[in-house]
């Protein structure tokens, strides 16, 4: 027999088990799913064959569906921005908790998918590729993941709305505001606050109540 002889089951072995054929658009997306924590773990010196492993495809089948390494780095950054995850993330929170425990976990998913979102943007910048200004459709997909995060957040709080004493929008765009303000990567660890701290600044404010109420 050859040296690529029947297993004992009747199939051909192969030297290394690959993906099933996906449509392009398939293919594309689950590539750039198995690259996104090796972009974060290894930043812009991850080479295409790395990123070929991490999604168990030959690396030819990188250039099949994009154009440059670049490229895919790109399509992550945008992945890790899809309002869609992120709004069915803010509400599967549980309405049966109290305020300040349903803002406490939309506010650790908003401050990780803000690091995140930040660190494959640096990867991105580190690459060198965009020196003139941000890809194609850019400010779009971040104008929309905004948008969807704003109209979740303005439901959780519309749920909760005997509980605060401005309008839910208003109150989802300040939450917003602090959450991404505090998660901002140019900040210290020092200047940050933690989840728990800033929830609790944002429910009961900064003035202390014997100096604010009705004297």
């Amino acid at each position: 027999m050859s040296e690529r002889s029947l297993s004992y089951d009747g199939s051909v072995p192969t030297r290394q088990e690959r993906a099933e054929p996906l449509p392009a658009d398939e293919r594309r997306r689950a590539i750039v799913e198995a690259v996104i924590p090796l972009l974060l773990e290894k930043g812009p010196v991850v080479t295409t064959r790395e990123m070929a492993d991490a999604a168990n495809v030959a690396e030819g089948t990188i250039f099949r569906v994009f154009p440059d390494k670049t490229s895919v780095i790109h399509d992550a950054v945008k992945a890790s921005m899809d309002p869609d995850r992120i709004k069915h993330a803010i509400a599967a929170i549980p309405a049966t908790v109290p305020l300040p425990d349903q803002l406490e976990a939309a506010a650790r998913i908003l401050v990780e998918r803000s690091e995140r979102v930040a660190a494959l943007i640096g990867v991105l910048r580190a690459s060198g590729s965009h020196a003139d200004g941000p890809p194609s459709g850019a400010r779009q997909y971040v104008m929309d993941a905004n948008t969807a995060i704003l109209s979740e957040l303005t439901r959780l709080f519309e749920r909760n709305r005997d509980e605060i004493r401005i309008s839910p929008r208003q109150a989802a765009i300040a939450f917003r505001g602090f959450i991404f303000a505090a998660a901002h990567p140019l900040l210290s660890s020092g200047e940050k606050p933690s989840v728990r701290e800033g929830v609790e600044v944002l429910m009961n404010g900064i003035a202390s109540p014997t100096k604010n109420g009705a004297g």
